[in-house]
């Protein structure tokens, strides 16, 4: 399973601090880097190349191998919001697989319920904020 993750903001630069912040939490999270192979996507042209870029990358690829856990995955999403300053914590985080896109604004337990749709198939490809529908 291919999941791809990014931190948006109004702000660049804040935008890719985050979201290295959340590649290296993702990687040190045990219910996540244990069972995904995490690495770093370039962007260009909207669209995640593969291809490494040494001072900016636009998505976090994770690679779920057997034993991945979608809650594990809420949890991790959870507790990367929750440790961000107030004021970082209104930032955007947005979930791709599968072809479906949503966009989280919050950690409320209906954003945790679009990650889990999402991740099951089940989602509609959509931009949710605050993972309502």
């Amino acid at each position: 399973m291919e999941i791809r993750l990014r931190v948006e903001s109004a702000v660049r630069d804040e935008a890719e601090e985050l979201t290295s912040a959340l590649h290296d939490w993702l990687r040190e999270d045990r219910d996540v880097g244990r069972h995904a192979r995490i690495g770093r996507l370039a962007d260009s042209g909207g669209a995640p190349s593969g291809a490494m870029s040494a001072d900016w990358f636009g998505w976090v690829q994770l690679i779920a191998g057997s034993g991945f856990s979608t809650a594990g995955l809420v949890y991790a999403h959870n507790s990367f919001r929750a440790s961000l300053p107030r004021r970082q914590q209104t930032v955007s985080v947005v979930i791709e697989h599968n072809g479906t896109r949503i966009v989280l604004e919050d950690a409320s337990p209906e954003s945790a319920a679009r990650i889990a749709e999402i991740l099951s198939g089940s989602g509609d490809d959509e931009e949710a904020p605050g993972g309502s529908s």
